[in-house]
């Protein structure tokens, strides 16, 4: 009895240590926006508002936050009008070549996001070339770059959770004199809307912090936040970054608190799941 508690204890401890490991770098960037210091003295000799105020004063910074939202907007509502039918079709579907087109879709998920970036960089100026349609530093050559990044999480989501719908609902919709497209929007879609949800979500999230990729293939014009906050870093080090970081993490955590309020948990499961093959 005192082994197993003592052996409780041990992996609680483990389990906070692992936390406060963790948690450090945040507890040190939310320190930092309110240091005095312009050159990020640590520790810091005195507190201010003052960064909070220039970030949320900054022209470049409030573009950027315009750019990310519209962006992620466009591009997640495109990634659910692309990714439900096909990962309607990964779930129900038995045909040769499947294995071939999961790879081609999934592969976003191992290929590094700078490889992805160059290569959309490439495919943009050579079609602008041959074609005279240019997509390149164009929001919607971003909002096709960002597609192709959210796209392989959207349907990864959705595809686990049209593998739990029982077909018998679908076909007794069909039975009744449904449609194929009725019994899908009236029998499929209701049972897997807390997963759209999540997948919207985690897709505009995904859009909204993606840089790497985005580096490539944008212009000043349409930078989106995380490039001007790259850009910014590049001239200054004074810590408007770090309450810009802040600003973000607040919000991370405000969408954190109100997903369980409209998503089951077994759907939030599935998105982890997901995420992890």
């Amino acid at each position: 009895m005192q082994e197993s508690i003592l052996k409780r204890w041990s992996l609680n401890i483990l389990l906070a240590l692992v936390l406060a490991f963790m948690l450090a770098p945040i507890l040190i960037v939310f320190v930092n926006s309110f240091n005095s210091s312009a050159f990020n003295a640590w520790p810091p000799q005195g507190f201010t508002l003052d960064w909070y105020r220039k970030v949320l004063a900054n022209p470049a910074f409030q573009r950027g936050t315009i750019n990310s939202l519209l962006i992620g907007t466009v591009s997640t509502a495109i990634v659910l009008v692309l990714g439900t039918p096909l990962a309607y079709g990964l779930a129900r579907l038995n045909i040769p070549g499947l294995a071939a087109l999961k790879s081609v879709l999934f592969a976003p998920l191992v290929v590094p996001r700078v490889a992805i970036g160059f290569a959309l960089f490439v495919l943009f100026v050579t079609f602008g070339m041959l074609t005279g349609i240019r997509p390149y530093g164009t929001f919607w050559g971003v909002v096709l770059a960002h597609s192709v990044l959210m796209l392989p999480f959207v349907v990864a989501i959705l595809a686990a959770s049209f593998g739990e719908v029982d077909p018998i609902v679908e076909e007794a919709a069909r039975d009744l004199g449904a449609t194929p497209l009725q019994a899908f929007r009236l029998a499929v879609l209701p049972q897997v809307k807390g997963a759209l949800l999540v997948s919207s979500i985690f897709a505009f999230i995904t859009s909204f912090d993606e840089v790497e990729t985005t580096l490539f293939v944008v212009r000043p014009a349409i930078n989106t936040l995380p490039v001007e906050m790259y850009n910014y870093l590049e001239q200054y080090q004074d810590p408007s970054i770090a309450a810009l970081s802040v600003l973000l993490i607040a919000f991370t955590f405000l969408v954190v608190l109100v997903i369980p309020f409209f998503v089951k948990g077994g759907d939030l499961f599935r998105m982890f799941a997901s995420g992890r093959k």
